[in-house]
């Protein structure tokens, strides 16, 4: 997967976002990059899970990412906690609202924090512990820009 620093401007499928989306990145990690660790809530795991279900990915590829720590490619249902849903981590990114961003992460962000204990910027924890949940109206108006694009 292509490495890009925490919080720097989103550009990876740059041309396919919706116009006017000024995304930042969070979690696009790689091998070759420190990137910091430690641990984060069972509260926040669980809600990070939550941006990755199915239903809420944007930007879908056809194949999946593998971790480049573990080589597992994680699909299918990881079972996290108590969370039993859908969710194919490494084949698509997700999108978090802040109170000043828009954060842009890989699915594999929540293998990264729960298997490799990453620990994300304090404003994204914010932003998935505080921020307009999956499933909200704010959070789907965000998802149905990609519709339209």
């Amino acid at each position: 997967m292509t490495y890009y620093k925490d919080l720097s401007p989103y550009e990876y499928f740059r041309d396919y976002e919706p116009f006017g989306l000024n995304l930042i990145n969070v979690g696009w990690l790689s091998k070759s990059e420190p990137f910091p660790e430690g641990e984060t809530s069972q509260e926040f795991k669980a809600k990070l899970f939550e941006f990755c279900l199915d239903e809420y990915v944007v930007q879908i590829t056809r194949g999946f990412h593998t971790c480049e720590f573990c080589g597992g490619s994680h699909q299918g249902n990881p079972q996290y906690g108590e969370a039993h849903d859908l969710a194919r981590l490494g084949n698509g990114e997700i999108r978090v609202i802040g109170q000043s961003a828009l954060y842009a992460a890989p699915t594999l962000i929540h293998h990264y924090v729960v298997d490799h204990r990453y620990n994300p910027p304090e404003e994204f924890i914010k932003a998935v512990l505080s921020g307009p949940p999956p499933g909200s109206r704010e959070h789907e108006n965000v998802l149905n820009k990609y519709k339209l694009a």
